[in-house]
């Protein structure tokens, strides 16, 4: 080679070995800890998501309050609970207020907070889009499944988080309630902690709906609107159909199978006629979840950001 032949700064010689530079080398590094850390910061930074929580604790005090006042309104009238212990007939019709059924009327409202909870699920994934943001997340974490699942599980955290917060201010303000009106539930019951362990668990995979379908539209508003139908549409369309068939059997089995039937279901313990077991109504909102999580994560794995 001449050696008066220019090169450019930096190129490499006819016999020397290049190297890739650090940068370049950044993927071999990533791992899923990193990840999820990396998408629970995004998540956390988001200042809708502490809206929608904020949104979330208010609906719940408002609950408690309601719950405490009719609560007092009941407890405190003495002769209606001499009166409905007293009387057979009235006892079987208006059974006193009992503390068990205190924390089933506080914690029947976390149907609520699921639709919450939802919103905030798809803000998460649907965010990404809106702001472009996509396309760098995915340059730092190639593995497109790695990156959906490691958002789908900070999603599920957060929710799992907040949720467990208004747990706990429940607790907070249901226990001195019963305890003052002599109602206290036994804390040690089965069925008090199932109602607490289901009513969070149910919150958390029912949100995940939100978050398959950010995946699936990319849009917030279409994937909102599409999770406030799939959750109100079944009743509705049911409802007509049980009216339309004069209450036939194949409307009412298929009524056990829509999302609210199956939270009830799930909390309640097959507490009606025909309920299905607890276990198994879990298990079939799990998979109303993988019909819309599966989808998403395909779709995003496949398509251009």
């Amino acid at each position: 080679m001449n050696p008066h032949t220019s090169r450019a700064p930096g190129s490499a010689g006819p016999g020397s070995i290049t190297t890739a530079p650090p940068a370049a080398l950044g993927g071999a590094e990533l791992s899923f800890p990193r990840a999820l850390r990396a998408e629970w910061l995004k998540l956390t930074s988001l200042r809708l998501n502490w809206w929608l929580s904020l949104v979330a604790l208010s609906m719940m005090l408002l609950t408690l309050l309601g719950t405490v006042l009719s609560s007092r309104a009941q407890l405190s009238d003495a002769a209606l609970q001499n009166s409905a212990a007293q009387n057979s007939t009235l006892q079987n019709s208006a059974a006193p207020l009992d503390g068990f059924t205190l924390f089933e009327n506080v914690f029947s409202s976390f149907t609520l907070v699921t639709l919450l909870m939802g919103a905030l699920a798809a803000v998460a994934i649907t965010s990404e889009h809106s702001t472009g943001s996509i396309r760098s997340s995915l340059a730092a974490v190639p593995d497109r499944s790695m990156f959906f699942t490691a958002k789908l599980l900070a999603v599920c955290g957060f929710i799992a988080g907040l949720t467990a917060v208004l747990v706990a201010l429940s607790f907070l303000v249901l226990l001195p309630l019963a305890g003052f009106y002599d109602v206290m539930p036994e804390l040690l019951d089965p069925a008090l902690w199932w109602l607490v362990f289901s009513s969070w668990a149910a919150v958390i995979i029912t949100a995940s709906l939100g978050f398959g379908l950010g995946a699936l539209l990319r849009s917030t508003a279409g994937a909102v609107i599409t999770y406030c139908l799939l959750l109100f549409s079944g009743p509705i369309v049911l409802g007509l159909l049980l009216g339309i068939s004069d209450g036939a059997q194949w409307v009412i089995e298929l009524m056990r199978f829509e999302i609210f039937a199956l939270q009830r279901q799930f909390i309640g313990g097959a507490s009606m006629a025909g309920d299905l077991p607890p276990a198994l109504a879990g298990a079939l909102l799990l998979v109303w979840a993988g019909v819309v999580l599966i989808p998403g994560w395909l779709l995003l794995t496949r398509r251009d950001a």
